[in-house]
Parts: structure tokens; C-alpha cells; sequence
């Protein structure tokens, strides 16, 4: 368990690094503002402990594999081809809220589509990059076992 783990762990907080770096870039100005209402840390904070996350893994996974990641040639069965593309698609969704959060941070709070009330953009985003982790996780797992 420790592979899919260190290896989700590393894009995870690789991903949550850009957000800030793409921030700290555009919208200097609200580095100091919590990350969401959800976690009331702040982004740089966030974008710091993510590129320390990021590069621990990145050493451990290095130093007791021999590789950042490793690939399974072949046909994906269902399961995998389900947790690629639900985490491929929510990667996408994930990065269109972070650019639209960075061009307009305003609409964060509002509603994702006229279509329901919940969840709002912001929640939205978090829980892609939750969902995006968890299928990475899921086929890092099937990749320690089938091998």
C-alpha cells in the first residue's frame, strides 16, 4: 500500500501546488485568504505543505523503488477503465474551477449549475480534487497488485 499511496500523495500535492504557484502568479493579492470555507487554511500555507507533500513522496518513493511511478502495459478491465475516467474527467471539471476561481474568485460561492441549488462552485472543485485523488489512489492500488 505504500506505492499508490506515496505515488497519490505525490500528484495530489504536486496539483494542489500549482493552484497556489497559478495564484501566486495571477491573483497575488489573496494568497493570505483561506483555501475554502471548508479548510480555513490559508492558500500559501496550503500551496506549501502540498510542494513539501509532493516532494517527500517523490524522494521516498525514489529512493525505495528506483522510480516515481510505475505502468502496467496491456487492457485495463472495467474497474480500471471506471476509476481512469471518473478521475480523468474530474481532473478537467477540477481545473476549469481553479481557472475560473482565479479570473473570477467571486463566483466561488455561487451555485455550480442553475439546474440545483447545491453544490456551490468551490465545493464543487474540492470534491473533484478528492474524487481525482481517490481514483488514483484506487488504480495505484490495482497497479500494486496485479502489478
Amino acid at each position: 500500500m505504500f506505492r499508490p499511496a506515496a505515488e497519490t500523495a505525490m500528484v495530489a500535492g504536486l496539483l494542489g501546488w500549482v493552484y497556489v504557484a497559478l495564484i501566486a502568479v495571477l491573483r497575488p493579492g489573496v494568497l493570505s485568504e483561506p483555501i475554502t470555507a471548508v479548510l480555513p487554511l490559508r492558500r500559501d500555507t496550503f500551496g506549501a505543505l502540498c510542494l513539501a507533500l509532493s516532494f517527500g513522496c517523490a524522494f521516498a518513493l525514489r529512493a525505495r523503488t528506483g522510480t516515481f511511478w510505475t505502468r502496467r502495459a496491456g487492457r485495463p478491465d472495467a474497474v480500471e477503465a471506471g476509476l481512469a475516467a471518473v478521475g480523468g474527467y474530474s481532473f478537467l471539471v477540477w481545473v476549469y474551477l481553479c481557472l475560473d476561481n482565479l479570473s473570477h474568485p467571486q463566483t466561488t460561492g455561487y451555485r455550480l449549475t442553475h439546474f440545483f441549488e447545491h453544490p456551490s462552485e468551490g465545493t464543487t472543485a474540492v470534491l473533484c480534487f478528492l474524487l481525482l485523488s481517490g481514483c488514483l489512489f484506487g488504480l495505484r492500488v490495482r497497479k500494486a497488485r496485479h502489478g
